[in-house]
């Protein structure tokens, strides 16, 4: 039994506590996305909204995770050293996130698609300074060893955070409105609040003891030398290319499939409501597996086959949209949302080996930016694919947009290599 008084809860070592904390921050993030993108899309897209007032909306939700290349160096050349280098960004950011939302509690029905999007914009911009220095955090405190399971859990925490978050959402939408979920939401954030409250975080990046950083304020010269470093890797180069195929089809397919489960199938917003949660929850444990596999595996390896996987079912979706059963939609969404967590963890655990210098929020901020520009560009596509193609067309280009990042998979990894990096 974990004793909060006497157990060590230093961010060191791939502890209990550690791996516990860092679920837990992922945990935290993935919440709000259930709650605010996954949900809402739902709700929203059940009371009649567009597929163009989706994207919209979406779009904005979006807007802050695609700008994270320029809120990364904030992380890395700012704080109070008495919480924490990362730690006082962990915390702010949850702080903020529960007044970016409180408004949401008292007008949060009488407001339009477009307001709550705003609204949502400004709490993503929260959580992405909390997913920065989490991230940062971890390639700070995490041996390479230990990435690949830690991935795993992390990646995992969040998948279950989203369906847990679109379960309750959409639950306590339909039957309470959105103020009451929304004040549900605040109330779980703060409770996980305090487990990063209650932790201790080194002052030095493991491996690299001796080079301590007790200033609250990094140099510019230093950031911008730290984050060049990183680009002498040519991996990095390829990543980026990488990166901007990768989510075009997820960005497409979030937009779309649910207002194709409620006119092809004519499913109700409920019933997406209660099934996609248990495909977002597999996914997290199917992240878990991936995690676990990448200590034993050539991780660009298993990359490349969670992405084939995803390629084939996008196309088979594509192929028979017409006359779809609800077994074949359920082993649909399962597929997708489990092939998904399984790419996020592979190349996040391939990324984040990249991220070796002071400045890992940045860098990683770097590549986590481009993938989710790559969504953005995706969610905006949706509109005239569907108008031009409709949904089986849509669902084909989801399917051939994801052929280039598996092929650019095998770039990922060092010239041969043996190694599970």
């Amino acid at each position: 039994m974990l004793n909060l008084l006497t157990d060590n809860r230093t961010l060191s070592s791939g502890s209990f506590w550690h791996l516990f904390c860092l679920s837990s921050l992922y945990f935290a993030q993935g919440l709000p996305v259930g709650f605010l993108f996954l949900a809402l899309n739902t709700y929203f897209a059940s009371k009649g909204a567009s597929i163009s007032e989706l994207a919209i909306f979406n779009s904005f939700l979006l807007i802050p995770w695609t700008i994270k290349i320029f809120l990364a160096p904030f992380v890395d050349a700012f704080t109070i050293q008495k919480f924490g280098r990362r730690r006082f960004w962990i915390l702010s950011s949850q702080l903020g996130m529960v007044c970016a939302l409180s408004p949401l509690t008292i007008v949060g029905s009488e407001l339009s698609i477009y307001a709550i999007g705003i609204i949502g914009m400004f709490v993503n911009f929260c959580i992405a300074f909390q997913d920065l220095s989490t991230d940062a955090l971890a390639a700070d405190s995490l041996e390479e060893i230990t990435l690949s399971k830690a991935n795993g859990l992390m990646w995992g925490s969040q998948i279950a955070g989203k369906g847990i978050g679109m379960l309750l959402g959409t639950t306590l939408y339909f039957s309470f409105g959105i103020p009451f979920g929304i004040g549900i939401l605040i109330t779980l954030i703060m409770l996980i609040f305090l487990v990063p409250l209650l932790s201790r975080e080194l002052d030095f990046k493991v491996g690299h003891e001796p080079v301590l950083n007790q200033k609250n304020i990094l140099a510019p010269k230093v950031l911008f030398k730290e984050v060049a470093r990183v680009f002498t890797d040519t991996r990095a180069w390829w990543a980026i290319l990488f990166l901007i195929f990768i989510n075009l089809g997820s960005g497409v397919y979030e937009v779309i499939y649910n207002k194709f489960f409620l006119e092809e199938l004519n499913w109700t917003g409920e019933m997406i409501g209660s099934l996609r949660p248990w495909g977002l929850l597999s996914g997290g444990l199917m992240g878990l597996t991936a995690g676990f596999l990448g200590t034993y595996y050539q991780r660009h390896l298993l990359l490349f086959l969670f992405i084939f996987v995803q390629i084939l079912i996008y196309f088979f979706l594509g192929m028979f949209t017409d006359g779809i059963s609800n077994f074949f939609a359920y082993v649909i969404i399962f597929g997708i949302d489990m092939a998904g967590a399984a790419i996020s963890v592979c190349m996040f655990a391939i990324l984040m080996t990249l991220c070796f210098s002071q400045t890992s929020a940045t860098n990683f901020g770097i590549f986590m930016g481009l993938a989710n520009i790559s969504t953005l560009i995706g969610n905006n596509l949706a509109p005239s694919l569907m108008e031009i193609f409709n949904y089986s067309g849509s669902f084909v280009f989801c399917s051939l947009s994801l052929i280039p990042a598996a092929l650019l998979a095998f770039k990922l990894v060092r010239r041969n290599s043996v190694e599970t990096t």
